[in-house]
């Protein structure tokens, strides 16, 4: 048996990839390369989760966006990360720093290293994992044999599921494939794509309901995986026609990776066929607004971007107006025009909409969120959040 040396492995990958990577073997760390130089190790709160995963090849989403690859071979475990597709805002470096338990004094620092990190596209860091595990064993996996995990996915939960749901998938619903069988046709495929370029939804709807796409050919062995890999496929090519329709690209991405970890999450194949056709319809009903004149002009746009990257702050309507090169009278008056509320109503609720996911996706104490949105107590934030949701933080959180 030849001997992997993953000290090798790790240097080349950080080396040409910019990103930090871990080697445990079994759960004591043996090798850590980082050419960001971060003081605290990015992945440090999740190592715990990563070491249990019992998949060969994972990766996994952060409260903060960021991906982290997982590499298992043996007693050996490889973990790649962080990595993004897109740079992320100040609004995401403060998200960043709460998982690591910085303070926002050092925004700017932090900001630093992050920019050191070479942004990689979805698609190509999975390819690498795959390139890492042949590397390692010899066995060469596509990219649609990656796991997906994220924050709300309970991992020792989700490995005990898929042993017992994929063994059985593959003992009692074998996918059956012959040679005969009829693969999407470029017709269907092309007339989809450009149904959703144009935004146009009752034509897309018709024309699914009058068409088949046609027996794929195999993409896997069980055909509830063969359902999750053509719907990875399906995200990809509804995202990036959606882009050339004018959809912003973080906008595109984003939505494929919660569309797909949502799939992945599903054991029901009806489930993923039903959420596909709505994740088709999502991405035409977005370019179709844009077509219509619905998506915000750049006043708004410039509005509500400054929002979005100071939703920590104690955001004043002087600031923005100071920001965007109009009078405070001016901005309230066309933005309440535009948008049917107020400036305050409107950052109000953006903060609430941060703080509902916050108290979903992590265990950050209510004081903390209170005080990382801004909110000169929690018990004004309670108040507020009560207003709008209609329960308490606390209660939000449990149900």
């Amino acid at each position: 048996m030849r001997e992997i040396d993953y000290t090798y492995i790790a240097d080349n990958i950080s080396n040409l990839s910019r990103i930090a990577v871990r080697i445990y073997k079994d759960a004591d760390l043996i090798y850590y390369v980082d050419p960001a130089n971060f003081p605290k190790d990015p992945a440090g709160r999740y190592i715990d989760s990563f070491l249990k995963i019992g998949t060969k090849v994972s990766y996994f989403i952060s409260e903060a966006d960021h991906f982290y690859g997982i590499v298992k071979q043996d007693d050996t475990t490889m973990v790649l990360g962080p990595t993004y597709q897109i740079t992320p805002s100040r609004d995401k470096i403060k998200e960043f720093m709460y998982e690591l338990g910085i303070k926002n004094d050092f925004v700017n620092v932090y900001k630093n290293y992050l920019n050191y990190i070479t942004p990689l596209p979805l698609e190509m860091f999975l390819h690498e994992l795959c390139m890492i595990y042949y590397f390692v064993s010899d066995e060469k996996l596509n990219i649609t044999d990656i796991f997906i995990f994220d924050t709300k996915t309970s991992i020792s939960a989700q490995n005990k599921n898929l042993n017992s749901v994929e063994e059985k998938d593959k003992n009692e619903n074998k996918y059956e494939y012959t040679e005969a069988a009829d693969h999407t046709t470029s017709f269907y495929e092309k007339t989809m794509l450009e149904y959703i370029r144009s935004g146009n939804t009752e034509g897309l709807s018709s024309f699914i309901n009058s068409y088949t796409a046609g027996r794929p050919g195999k993409v896997a062995n069980t055909y509830l995986r063969q359902v999750k890999n053509i719907f990875i496929t399906v995200a990809t090519l509804v995202s990036r026609a959606a882009i050339d329709g004018g959809l912003s690209t973080e906008e595109a991405f984003s939505l494929s990776d919660n569309y797909i970890q949502h799939a992945e999450n599903y054991y029901d194949h009806n489930q993923i066929l039903n959420l596909q056709f709505n994740m088709i319809m999502d991405y035409t009903c977005r370019v179709r607004d844009i077509k219509e004149g619905k998506e915000y002009d750049k006043f708004l746009n410039d509005v509500t971007k400054y929002i979005q990257n100071n939703l920590t702050e104690s955001i004043s309507i002087e600031d923005i107006a100071s920001s965007v090169g109009f009078s405070k009278s001016y901005l309230s008056a066309k933005f309440t025009k535009e948008m049917g509320m107020s400036l305050s109503e409107y950052i109000q609720k953006q903060k609430i909409n941060k703080a509902k996911n916050l108290l979903k996706k992590t265990n950050i104490s209510l004081l903390d969120i209170s005080t990382y949105l801004g909110y000169s107590s929690q018990g004004y934030f309670t108040n507020v959040f009560k207003k709008q949701v209609g329960m308490t933080p606390q209660k939000y959180r449990n149900s």
